[in-house]
């Protein structure tokens, strides 16, 4: 199959012309420009014609071209590991702010999923990271990511919940930052979600199993934490002394506990 017949065959088939670029980028390991230059070239057309019915049905375009650009970055992702959203950059760009106004050296991320808000902070600062997943496939994407990207040194990822695989060091940490499962069990979603691990995204009934067993867990005394919630979350956080700041659209987005004020 020529590639001029398999864009023919995407755009028969719904597929916009970008996604159907993307998905021959991946097929041949060439870029965009390629394509366009050469229409004769021949690809396999088995492979094509799966990854084209895998889309249709939901398939989330990120594992297929196996990776996403998050704050200025291109992030390797595979199937089974969180998919970073544009909106997850508003959280980067607080708790940098937070991090450079108070000089903060150590910073713990919970859930460090493909490793984009981690990585994309410890690029911008001159700041030692913790990581934690309770999936052993984010573990070792993020590690894929910390070396690609040049951070593996100022960074230490473990396996577990929360922050209990650093607890003999909890004290020594300055900053916590999440974007933690948030998404209510019962909400209608696109079909692209659905291939995403759950625990990634659902949180109880109201969405707030994390944030209630968070704060359960650890004294916050000392520490600033930062947090991504649901647009129609912030008044949990606005009613126990927490600022929330709202994204470029106007949502609320980001919810932060600072006791060093």
């Amino acid at each position: 199959m020529k590639i001029k017949e398999a864009l023919k065959i995407a755009k028969e088939n719904g597929l916009p012309e970008l996604e159907a670029h993307l998905i021959i980028c991946s097929i041949i390991n060439k870029n965009k420009e390629f394509i366009i230059a050469h229409p004769e070239y021949e690809l396999y057309e088995e492979s094509f014609i799966k990854l084209i019915e895998m889309r249709k049905e939901g398939y989330p375009l990120q594992y297929i071209t196996k990776g996403k650009e998050f704050f200025k970055r291109w992030f390797y992702i595979e199937e089974g590991v969180f998919i970073p959203r544009y909106e997850t950059e508003f959280l980067v760009e607080v708790a940098i702010t937070y991090i450079k106004k108070y000089n903060i050296k150590k910073f713990c991320e919970i859930g460090v999923g493909s490793g984009a808000i981690i990585i994309s902070i410890l690029s911008e600062t001159a700041t030692f990271g913790y990581g934690t997943d309770i999936s052993r496939k984010a573990i070792k994407v993020t590690s894929i990511n910390a070396e690609r990207l040049g951070v593996k040194d100022r960074l230490v990822l473990k396996k577990g919940s929360f922050l209990e695989p650093f607890k003999k060091i909890y004290n020594d940490l300055e900053l916590i930052v999440s974007n933690p499962p948030y998404v209510k069990i019962y909400s209608n979603l696109q079909k692209e979600l659905f291939w995403e691990p759950r625990e990634a995204l659902f949180a109880g009934e109201d969405g707030l199993d994390f944030y209630k067993e968070f704060l359960n867990m650890y004294n916050l005394s000392g520490k600033i934490v930062i947090l991504e919630i649901g647009h129609d979350q912030g008044d949990f956080f606005r009613k126990m002394g927490w600022k929330v700041l709202k994204d470029y659209s106007g949502n609320d987005r980001v919810a932060v506990y600072n006791s060093r004020r």
